[in-house]
């Protein structure tokens, strides 16, 4: 916690002294007691019992979305319908990306989410936006089999998962 300590000058005492002459009484400058200023601490990191709740809250539209193209892909759609379904899959992987770095990990997972934020969650958008950008369902099959960015790592996903006591990521 850092405190600052911060002296007030009155208006009243700084209107004063800027119009009294010079060597005129009423010049002082009438001073307040110290003002303590805390600044705000960071918040507090998450427990494991409300990482284990944020983490799952924070991951169901994102889960959801990704089992929509899953479908998709198994079931088979049309282009148009595939690319909408991707792009919310993206739109969602973001919205969880800053929802994840919103929040203050306990320090047993925190290593797993930098690692994550780091590299399979880029890697997971990348891979969606080039299918999307690929203009037809073989197109974006082509992407998915041979985009580096596609090769599917749930490395740190897993091990997160695994110390909160989660299921394993779909997939």
């Amino acid at each position: 916690m850092i405190k600052l300590t911060a002296v007030v000058v009155t208006a009243a005492g700084t209107l004063t002294a800027g119009c009294a002459g010079a060597g005129s009484s009423s010049s002082a400058v009438q001073l307040r007691a110290p003002v303590t200023v805390r600044a705000a601490a960071s918040p507090a990191r998450l427990t494991m019992a409300q990482a284990r709740t944020a983490y799952s809250k924070i991951s169901t539209p994102f889960n959801a979305a990704v089992s929509v193209v899953n479908a998709d892909a198994r079931n088979g759609t049309t282009w148009r319908k595939f690319k909408t379904d991707v792009l919310a899959a993206v739109a969602a992987n973001e919205t969880w990306e800053r929802r994840i770095r919103a929040e203050r990990w306990p320090r047993k997972i925190q290593p797993y989410i930098d690692a994550m934020l780091k590299t399979e969650v880029p890697a997971e958008i990348s891979c969606d936006q080039a299918m999307a950008a690929a203009g037809s369902l073989q197109g974006a099959a082509d992407v998915f089999s041979s985009d580096s960015a596609c090769r599917d790592s749930t490395k740190n996903a897993d091990t997160i998962r695994k110390i909160l006591n989660l299921p394993a990521t779909i997939g």
